[in-house]
């Protein structure tokens, strides 16, 4: 990514953040005519689409990043391959962050997804603080991006078997840290400590914030209360579910419905 992106950027301003679903946009094709009066970071959760922009030609799925520079639109055309939703950022720079729009592929289940949303719901609740909240999240999601190469591929492999384990457990009610550190054959002070450096959080940190980003995801479907929700995530405890994904998300479970309906 840094081969494309400049380092030295100052975020000046955040116009808006907004949640795309599924059902926003009618019809496989799309175009914009305008031209781009801010930077678009775009964090595609779900679905498939071919984007051009400017004459080049970028595809984007699930857990892609998408980010289109400020300025002249000489082509803008989205063809949808299958449905999908997704968060913008709208913001503006001291200098240009690229001169050129590309694409990036997220982690499996990466941090960059959940602060995403935890920007989202921070823009839409107007809470005292919130602006510059949000403008300390866009540069966490920047910092994270950079992060993405920065581990050795050694160093990855010796901890994938943990990650593999964790997207496979992570809704089960309790996962051990002598269960990560055995299934890579390594302490887990060693383990959480590549950890850190992947993903900047804790193994057990990486849990609590996929559960929670799956959370999100139930409440927004309308097919659980938030007691089910709870249970499927592995809560047993329903006040603890709610006082962490407060925790994590800055707003309730009910409020984080009431916040998505609002913001439409």
């Amino acid at each position: 990514m840094g081969d494309v992106m400049n380092e030295n950027f100052i975020i000046t301003k955040i116009n808006r953040i907004i949640l795309v679903g599924k059902d926003e946009y009618k019809g496989a094709k799309i175009s914009f005519s305008n031209d781009l009066k801010s930077n678009e970071l775009i964090f595609h959760f779900s679905g498939q689409a071919i984007v051009h922009f400017n004459g080049k030609k970028m595809e984007t799925s699930e857990n892609t990043i998408r980010f289109l520079p400020k300025g002249k639109n000489t082509e803008y055309t989205v063809e949808r391959r299958e449905l999908g939703e997704c968060i913008v950022a709208y913001f503006d720079t001291d200098r240009s962050i690229s001169n050129e729009a590309f694409v990036m592929k997220c982690t499996k289940s990466d941090a960059v997804g959940p602060l995403f949303k935890k920007t989202f719901l921070t823009w839409v609740s107007k809470n005292e603080g919130y602006y510059f909240e949000c403008i300390s999240l866009l540069y966490k999601i920047f910092a994270e991006l950079q992060k993405q190469n920065y581990i050795p591929e050694g160093q990855y492999q010796a901890i994938k078997p943990a990650i593999e384990f964790i997207d496979a457990h992570f809704l089960d009610h309790k996962v051990s840290i002598h269960d990560l550190a055995a299934c890579c054959s390594v302490s887990y002070s060693y383990l959480k400590r590549l950890f850190i450096k992947k993903f900047g959080i804790s193994p057990m940190k990486y849990i609590i914030s996929l559960k929670i980003n799956y959370a999100c995801d139930l409440l927004l479907s309308g097919l659980y209360n938030v007691t089910q929700i709870a249970e499927i995530c592995g809560y047993s405890d329903l006040y603890f579910f709610s006082r962490q994904f407060k925790e994590y998300t800055g707003i309730s479970p009910s409020g984080y419905i009431e916040k998505y309906k609002s913001s439409k």
